[in-house]
């Protein structure tokens, strides 16, 4: 065997151990369970950068009743202008994590609570927001688990707007 050959076959046999070691199920959840905590804190002191940095550069958010943002960049103008409109309380409880190699679906319940202040749009009340999300998580080539894809899903009914009288 070539010494090049050898070497690229030691390299894939050492990221092969090196994934397994960080796909171990508990320590994936601890991992999974720190980088939420991390997110919340995120979200809860204004860090739109922070917010942004846990999700994948293809990442995709859903939040409710907001149109989703696809990639890092446009996840975080949407907090960047989001957490000048007001404070947020956001809060993550894990039902379930499952995974897969460098895959992980995290499912649990939240709740979002947003103080508007004069800054905000007069379509963005202060409001209070429950539901049950889902995050597809995976493990990037630098090690790290980030989000694919998130998407919060509102238990609260939709407020109901009458049709103007005559329509």
């Amino acid at each position: 065997m070539s010494r090049v050959l050898v070497i690229a076959l030691c390299a894939v046999i050492a990221a092969c151990t090196n994934v397994q070691q960080v796909t171990d199920e508990t320590r994936v959840r601890d991992v999974i369970d720190a980088q939420n905590q991390e997110l919340v804190e995120c979200w809860n002191g204004g860090e739109y950068e922070c917010v942004a940095a846990a999700f994948s550069e293809e990442g995709w958010q859903m939040m409710p009743n907001a149109q989703a943002q696809a990639g890092t960049e446009a996840i975080q103008r949407f907090w960047q202008q989001a957490f000048g409109w007001g404070q947020w309380e956001v809060s993550l409880e894990t039902s379930l994590l499952e995974q897969s190699g460098p895959v992980a679906i995290e499912r649990g319940k939240y709740t979002i609570r947003f103080a508007a202040d004069a800054a905000a749009p007069p379509n963005r009340p202060s409001s209070q927001d429950r539901g049950n999300y889902v995050t597809h998580w995976r493990l990037d080539s630098d090690g790290r688990w980030r989000i694919a894809a998130q998407a919060l899903v509102s238990e609260v009914p939709a407020r109901v707007i009458p049709a103007p009288p005559g329509t």
